[in-house]
């Protein structure tokens, strides 16, 4: 372990710096001009993460993939492809610094590397190499998701990423705007699972807990760690084979995680050691299903109110499940899609407000059941066999105490796997969507759904054939207004025109 700046350890919320200070505090019924803002709760803000709709994939720490501010309207669309190699090219997470510059991680074959882009030109600023993954490896590329494909961004403006070392790299942006350098660095390649080669283990993803002790993170075959900061102590807990490769969620009451098996929620014990709270284990089908990287939910988990929402791996149809945060209890569930297909590899969107009867909870299921990721440079790519769909479930107050979980609305509209995001400004879902041509390939389309009704509102052109294809990344919005998504050609941005 090295360490030069330290992480902080039980410091107060921190005052974010003044570029921030109207993101975090925007108003939760501001309409954009697209659409009516969506009512709901605000989501609490991590004292160890970036403001809200900065800090991760997903967003913030409880994994809502919502944003207090809009997205295009879809009025005079500008689109633009920014290219980082001659070669296929993509940016995976996309998250925004204090200054709105864009960080992502931008993949070009075989490496990875930070990038710190303007957010005007979307130049590079500055640039970190990072290890490459390894090319033997049975997971590589398209069942991967390690290497800083996670990574977050915290309070003092760090970055916070698990490379393909299997170590914790904590990275600072020089004063100057033009480099990262490294601030720390935790190697927990002692502390994965051993493995016959090629097979091994990965280092997923790392986040500090809601009171900044720990860094938590896991691995892909099953050990969940903290790293304590001040001295970079390391403690680990196996769960006996069980396989993790999604991201995980923090809230205030602990750390969230779903395997291939079952949800938990742990807390870190007096030396650091996660404690299971609960496990709620869930149907987990027989098979690994067609979108899918394993044989269990391919989603985070999302909190919000008193409830967290996965979804299981169920035949003939996966279910939406609300469980209780307190004990790991099924609130309620509902089957969605079609019998016989029907998965998602994405996270859950979602949002609670204030019903007449109490807190109503809302998650929006994108159907990723038939996608053939492997097939991204083949005939027909990815979605020949794609059942697609989006279905927005609720879990409303019975009258009783418990609740009754409910479909509101499915929409035919095929996602290619790209992550959705939800404006609250708006009320628009924004996917990425695709049609086949008749010369086989496909012309892709930023597309809006109005979240009350599942109506599609626009579609935006953005481009045909591979370069404009996407089959896993997330799409991000900026603080600029604009739709930021990674695909084989690049950085694509979709804004209002003409832009700033």
């Amino acid at each position: 372990m090295r360490r030069d700046v330290e992480f902080p350890v039980r410091a107060p919320v921190p005052a974010f710096p003044a570029a921030w200070a109207l993101v975090w505090l925007g108003a939760c019924t501001t309409g954009g001009d697209a659409g009516p803002a969506v009512e709901h709760l605000p989501v609490p803000q991590h004292p160890f993460l970036a403001p809200n709709g900065r800090s991760n994939m997903h967003n913030d720490a409880y994994m809502t993939d919502t944003y207090e501010t809009p997205g295009p309207s879809g009025r005079d669309a500008v689109v633009e492809l920014h290219r980082y190699a001659d070669v296929l090219n993509t940016c995976a997470t996309i998250a925004f610094d204090a200054e709105d510059r864009i960080l992502t991680t931008s993949a070009v074959l075989l490496q990875f590397s930070m990038l710190r882009l303007d957010p005007d030109t979307l130049e590079p600023t500055a640039s970190y190499p990072l290890p490459p993954r390894d090319p033997t490896d049975p997971l590589f590329p398209y069942d991967d998701t390690s290497g800083a494909a996670y990574f977050v961004l915290d309070a003092r403006n760090r970055l916070l990423l698990t490379d393909a070392e299997n170590a914790i790299q904590v990275l600072e942006v020089a004063p100057a705007g033009d480099a990262f350098v490294q601030a720390a660095r935790y190697d927990l390649s002692a502390h994965v699972v051993p493995m016959t080669p090629p097979a091994r283990d990965h280092v997923q993803m790392t986040m500090p807990d809601w009171d900044g002790r720990h860094l938590w993170w896991t691995t892909r075959y099953g050990v969940v760690g903290t790293v304590r900061p001040e001295d970079g102590a390391v403690a680990t807990l196996d769960l006996g084979g069980e396989e993790i490769e999604n991201s995980f969620a923090v809230g205030e009451d602990g750390v969230y995680v779903v395997t291939d098996h079952a949800l938990y929620r742990f807390h870190a014990g007096a030396s650091g050691t996660p404690v299971i709270d609960w496990r709620a284990a869930y149907d987990r089908g027989t098979r690994v299903k067609p979108g899918n990287f394993n044989q269990g939910s391919g989603t985070t988990p999302q909190l919000f109110g008193e409830l967290v929402a996965i979804g299981d791996n169920a035949e003939p149809r996966m279910n939406v499940l609300f469980l209780r945060r307190a004990d790991g209890g099924v609130a309620c569930s509902l089957p969605v899609f079609d019998e016989g297909a029907s998965t998602t590899e994405n996270a859950l969107v979602g949002l609670v407000r204030r019903g007449p009867r109490g807190l109503e909870y809302s998650v929006i299921v994108d159907n990723n059941y038939g996608i053939d990721r492997r097939n991204i440079l083949g005939s027909g790519r990815c979605w020949l066999e794609h059942a697609g769909g989006l279905a927005r479930v609720d879990a409303l107050p019975d009258g009783a105490g418990g609740y009754r979980c409910t479909e509101v609305w499915r929409s035919a509209e095929k996602s290619s796997q790209v992550l959705p995001k939800l404006s609250l400004a708006n009320g628009l879902l924004y996917v990425y969507t695709y049609e086949r041509r008749a010369d086989g390939d496909y012309d892709f389309f930023l597309t809006a759904v109005e979240f009350e009704t599942g109506r599609t509102a626009f579609r935006v052109p953005t481009g045909s054939g591979l370069d404009y294809a996407n089959f896993g990344q997330p799409l991000a919005l900026g603080p600029d207004g604009a739709a930021y998504l990674g695909t084989m050609g690049g950085l694509l941005r979709v804004a209002d025109g003409p832009r700033r």
